[in-house]
């Protein structure tokens, strides 16, 4: 098992729960999404560690920092 950190930003924040995480070791971001039971809709990006990454299927590892961000709209 490995332990990730979850951020959340904007409407998340109030929609779901952010924290420590525990997964399997083999774990993805996508996995991550799931278990939370965040829709994939509800988050246009992520970062790892601040660094942004656009492919759900990045594995995590131990210690990570997962920041989770929603769509934004406006104009």
């Amino acid at each position: 098992m490995i332990e990730i950190e979850l951020k959340l930003m904007g409407t998340l924040k109030s929609r779901f729960r952010e924290g420590r995480l525990e997964l399997p070791d083999d774990a993805t971001i996508a996995d991550a999404l799931e278990l939370l039971e965040v829709p994939p809709k509800a988050v246009q990006t992520c970062t790892v560690n601040g660094k942004f990454i656009h492919d759900r299927s990045h594995r995590l590892a131990d210690g990570d920092e997962l920041t989770l961000l929603p769509p934004v709209g406006g104009g």
